[in-house]
């Protein structure tokens, strides 16, 4: 028997080890900023391969929404699925001189429109006076005559304002659902009253939640004609109101976008988008129920929204988990900047803490389909 030999064999595997602690530690998102506001608790993160996240709430057991991200060799860059196919609305308008955004979070709407549209003014309503501070700071905000941000509730400004908008885009959120009072038919009502004559309106929507089909009922009980795009690699769907019908075809969309992409070049492929995920006519489920402000729940509150129970991932966005439903789970693997790998899980396995997929697949191989 050779002791030293043992020893040896034994260096090995424990060398082998501590280097992937190390390897996994490295990946791991390094928290630059972290505050209690008095609305919401604040995290900015940086990721190993170069990407800023905003969350709210966070829990980082690798099921929190990401609310923002920034490329940080590309500031402008649209990397969030939902953020680019928004910018679908945009051929869609008449005009594209006054926009005002309900929600800033990492103000990456904010800065790629500045850059698209040098004409345009900006204005966004952002209820919590630290987002602000935190877009300024760790996302590159910079506010001027043409890039606007009111404090405040967001229906509370527009219900005030006597300003009419070419672009409304609702992106207004809490770590885990769209604040009901920004939900209801007399919202809505308000804001098709601050649309300009040929202007749009355009809402950031989770899919996969209880309360979808009861938003899309109450946008069809307030404007004429509404159209979603199914945005990819996540849950969530853009919806494009119109105050006014345009009978507007798939192939007049797409023809509008290629218009404006030789005019302003997205770098996006609006087109594309369109064609693949569109639906020009938005389905409306049976049994939905029109959101009225007398129907609102006790735990809702202009400014103070309430926070569902239970948690899943879906694109870049969480929704509560309804129970008996399986678990869909979406890492974004982003060495290459591609699009994301989606997990999607028949059944839900018990998941530590920032597990990741390739930790995911061998836990449950018979359970996990990658699409």
């Amino acid at each position: 028997m050779n002791p030293a030999g043992n020893m040896r064999r034994l260096r090995v595997p424990c060398l082998l080890g501590a280097l992937l602690c190390l390897s996994a530690a490295a990946q791991e998102p390094r928290v630059v900023h972290d505050v209690q506001s008095k609305y919401q608790r604040i995290t900015v993160q940086d990721t190993a391969n170069g990407y800023r996240q905003l969350i709210f709430d966070g829990r980082f057991d690798g099921s929190d929404a990401i609310q923002s991200e920034m490329n940080l060799d590309s500031h402008d860059e649209l990397t969030l699925s939902y953020t680019r196919h928004i910018m679908a609305a945009l051929p869609v308008a008449a005009r594209l001189q006054h926009i005002l955004i309900v929600g800033l979070g990492g103000a990456c709407m904010q800065r790629y429109l500045r850059k698209l549209l040098p004409d345009a003014t900006i204005e966004t309503a952002e209820l919590d006076p630290a987002i602000r501070d935190v877009a300024a700071k760790y996302f590159f905000l910079t506010e001027d005559t043409r890039q606007i941000v009111h404090l405040g509730d967001g229906r509370a400004f527009i219900e005030r304002s006597k300003d009419k908008y070419d672009v409304i885009f609702l992106d207004a959120f809490t770590a885990t659902s769209i604040p009901y009072h920004l939900t209801t038919r007399e919202f809505l009502g308000a804001v098709k009253d601050h649309l300009a004559e040929g202007g749009v309106t355009c809402a950031n929507l989770w899919d996969e939640e209880a309360d979808y089909a009861d938003i899309v009922k109450t946008y069809s009980a307030v404007f004429p004609e509404l159209h979603v795009v199914k945005c990819a690699s996540s849950g969530n769907s853009v919806l494009v109101a119109l105050p006014r019908s345009l009978v507007l075809t798939l192939q007049g969309w797409t023809a509008r976008a290629e218009a404006f992409e030789r005019t302003h070049p997205t770098g996006l492929d609006l087109p594309q988008l369109i064609r693949q995920g569109a639906s020009m006519k938005a389905p409306i489920a049976e049994g939905a129920r029109v959101r009225v402000d007398k129907d609102r729940p006790p735990s809702f509150s202009h400014g103070q929204p309430g926070r569902p129970t239970g948690r899943r991932v879906i694109g870049s966005k969480v929704a509560p988990e309804p129970a008996g439903r399986c678990a869909q789970i979406t890492m974004d693997r982003r060495a290459n900047g591609k699009r994301p790998t989606t997990v999607k899980c028949r059944s839900r396995p018990a998941l530590p803490a920032r597990m990741n997929v390739a930790k995911l697949v061998r836990k449950a191989p018979a359970k996990v389909l990658i699409t």
